[in-house]
């Protein structure tokens, strides 16, 4: 029997293409391209990553179950997160993740802070700073900090109320740009001091003044849409909650 050849690359299998359009499809979600209550259709979305619907749709079953999607009657739509939800996200964030800031404290190296802070500090100004990137400095800090409590089950979720806090849809909070950066600075320094209680301080006044900014924002007459219009820096000043 003449042997059948073999392709030196492996096609993925089912599973894998799964795994990646899970992938995909949470990242247009938490980046606000799937926004909050809009339909989801299998066709569409196997078109747009290139893949058929069969993956597709074993990815949409599992965002549901993870509650990125809720099924409404026939229609699958992406679950808005409300400001009522946003709020129990921030309040369980400030446990968490005060608690692996104290963990993290004396277990991130020298060359990881500098990077981190580096980061930070090359955000000069809000106007020069695309929403996408904002966000990736800010997971920068959060998501190092969680890693380095040593506790992957904190680490996850973490990521996965920062990215419920995402999809609320506030790209960023009016006059906490400058604010926030001072605030990162104030978490890693103490986490470099040694100081363990100043850290779980300094990360929850962080995210309490997150959650003010959001309230007084929603309390006042601008709607954040309207920031990226107004002519003035104090407006579009502002920080991933």
């Amino acid at each position: 029997m003449i042997p059948t050849p073999q392709s030196s690359a492996p096609l993925l299998d089912d599973a894998s293409l799964a795994d990646r359009a899970v992938r995909e499809i949470r990242r247009m979600i938490v980046a606000g391209d799937l926004p909050g209550g809009s339909v989801v259709q299998d066709r569409k979305l196997a078109e747009q990553l290139g893949l058929s619907r069969t993956p597709v749709r074993e990815a949409l079953g599992r965002l549901a179950g993870q509650g990125y999607l809720r099924r409404d009657k026939r229609l699958l739509t992406v679950q808005a997160v409300s400001i009522e939800d946003v709020m129990e996200i921030l309040a369980t964030r400030r446990l968490l993740e005060g608690e692996t800031a104290r963990l993290a404290t004396g277990r991130l190296s020298q060359q990881r802070l500098s990077g981190i802070r580096a980061a930070i500090d090359g955000m000069a100004s809000p106007r020069e700073v695309s929403h996408d990137r904002h966000w990736t400095v800010d997971d920068l800090v959060h998501l190092s900090i969680a890693e380095a409590s040593g506790n992957q089950t904190m680490a996850r979720l973490v990521k996965e109320l920062r990215e419920r806090t995402r999809m609320f849809g506030l790209s960023r909070i009016p006059r906490r740009f400058a604010p926030g950066k001072t605030e990162h600075h104030a978490i890693l320094s103490a986490i470099e001091a040694g100081d363990a209680a100043g850290a779980t301080r300094a990360m929850q006044l962080h995210i309490d003044h997150a959650k003010q900014g959001i309230l007084d924002l929603l309390a006042g007459t601008l709607a954040p849409d309207s920031m990226a219009n107004l002519p003035n820096d104090s407006a579009m000043e502002g920080s991933a909650p």
